[in-house]
């Protein structure tokens, strides 16, 4: 795609053996979410960022970051409403729990 290649997940194993991926992202609908989390671990993947909007498990030894894109969204509204459009972000972001309390530093 693009001079992208896209592969099967049948084919996961070989492609992180061959690439040595050791970073997996997910980006699958909910009910897909915790078969691609196991098979990446299966295949080695110890350290793996969540985008579906599912809480999945994985083995100890994984590590699952979970992203909330819509938490994200709010708060990137939530500041352009209060801040406008061209004011720009603080480098550090200063963190979702920040914003929703009202502590953010800036």
């Amino acid at each position: 795609m693009n001079g992208t290649r896209v592969s099967h997940v049948d084919d996961l194993a070989s492609v992180v053996e061959r690439e040595s991926i050791e970073l997996g992202v997910v980006a699958t609908p909910a009910s897909a979410a915790s078969d691609v989390v196991q098979r990446l671990a299966r295949c080695g993947v110890h350290s793996i960022l969540n985008f579906a909007p599912a809480v999945v498990t994985a083995p100890d030894d994984v590590l699952v970051h979970h992203v909330d894109l819509a938490a994200e969204l709010q708060v990137l509204t939530f500041y352009l409403a209060r801040h406008g459009a061209r004011a720009p972000l603080p480098a550090n972001g200063g963190g979702e729990a920040a914003e929703r309390s009202g502590e953010r530093e800036e």
